[in-house]
């Protein structure tokens, strides 16, 4: 069969090539992706060029897209700040507030402002079409923050088992590792930092049976149904098989650690969920098919407020947990937090 056309691969540089970029600053950086980790090296090193050293506290302004009010976001960009010679507004989730201001950014983006900068970071929207998006970048950088070759995942995943904890990584437990957690940058570095505490200083090698023993099969499943228990605020449930780790010798890191990436995914599948189909949002979520009935029945429990504060808990437990890795009192309290954020009563 003739080929009919080659798909057009969208405007803008990868995150690997921007984050050697050096020099003045530009007027407007456009952020494009859905991982969270990828988008938080992206915007770090949008602050590193807009405003280097100087206090974030009098030269940076952010903003959630569906709050931002175009005439604060351009007082900010038009006012030179006191400590720096520049000022940065980054507008995060930035799509509404595109499509409600698109013609004023054209407008504003031909004459930009000498003493600011924007930044937007959309997960979708971004048409490369539109006469904004092109002045975009003319004028300005638009990043892709996203995976969009996944064959470089393996060997990405490998060198940072190499160089963060010195640790061979086997191709077979890499394969396992995108198989379960997908393309989720921080997921998978929080399976390397579980990985390494579970084979111990006296291993130099993560092979498939580490992954399949604490991330695939039996802890992966008993993660889901703990899920289901803090969704349904069943405190004794949830203490069970809170239990159940502990059995086997499992400590509060690695416990945490297991917890952390289903709750991520839930919390990135969510936010997304609220301005495409949810099928879609588990697309960009990177959400693996084998979880996606899971996933689901999870969104559909949790309320969004649950589910923001269930994740905030695990990662404040996940500082605690590595100064008191053996605090089962820790962990229970993990458990009464998550199941009742808000102070509710539990079933």
């Amino acid at each position: 069969m003739a080929r009919t056309g080659t798909k057009k691969e969208p405007t803008g540089i990868r995150l690997s090539d921007f984050e050697k970029e050096s020099g003045d600053p530009k007027p407007i950086y456009v952020l494009r992706g859905s991982d969270p980790y990828l988008m938080d090296k992206g915007r770090r090193h949008v602050r590193k060029l807009a405003i280097g050293d100087a206090d974030p506290g009098m030269a940076l302004m952010e903003l959630a897209g569906p709050e931002a009010a175009l005439a604060d976001v351009f007082d900010a960009l038009r006012t030179p700040p006191l400590v720096s010679p520049r000022r940065l507004v980054i507008i995060r989730d930035a799509e509404h507030f595109v499509d409600e201001n698109r013609e004023v950014l054209l407008k504003y983006l031909e004459a930009p402002s000498p003493v600011g900068t924007l930044c937007l970071e959309v997960a979708g929207g971004w048409n490369d079409s539109t006469n904004l998006a092109k002045r975009a970048a003319q004028i300005g950088s638009v990043v892709h923050c996203e995976v969009r070759d996944r064959g470089v995942l393996p060997r990405w995943l490998q060198n940072q088992a190499k160089d963060l904890h010195k640790k061979g990584l086997t191709y077979a437990a890499t394969q396992m590792l995108i198989e379960y957690l997908g393309t989720d940058f921080a997921s998978l570095l929080s399976a390397l930092d579980m990985l390494t505490l579970y084979i111990g200083p006296g291993s130099q090698t993560i092979d498939a049976p580490d992954v399949d023993a604490l991330i695939a099969r039996g802890h992966h499943e008993r993660v889901w149904e703990l899920c289901d228990a803090v969704a349904a605020r069943q405190i004794p449930k949830a203490l069970e098989l809170l239990d159940a780790f502990w059995t086997e010798g499992m400590v509060a890191p690695q416990i945490v650690g297991l917890m952390r990436p289903t709750f991520r995914q839930l919390v990135r599948a969510k936010a997304l969920a609220r301005r495409m189909s949810l099928d879609a949002a588990m697309d960009a979520a990177a959400v693996p098919y084998p979880a996606r009935d899971r996933v689901r029945r999870a969104l559909s429990a949790f309320t969004d407020a649950h589910l923001a504060d269930a994740y905030q808990a695990l990662v404040d437990a996940d500082l605690e947990a590595k100064s008191s890795p053996n605090d089962r009192l820790a962990m229970e309290t993990l458990v009464h937090r998550l199941c009742r954020p808000d102070g509710s009563p539990a079933e």
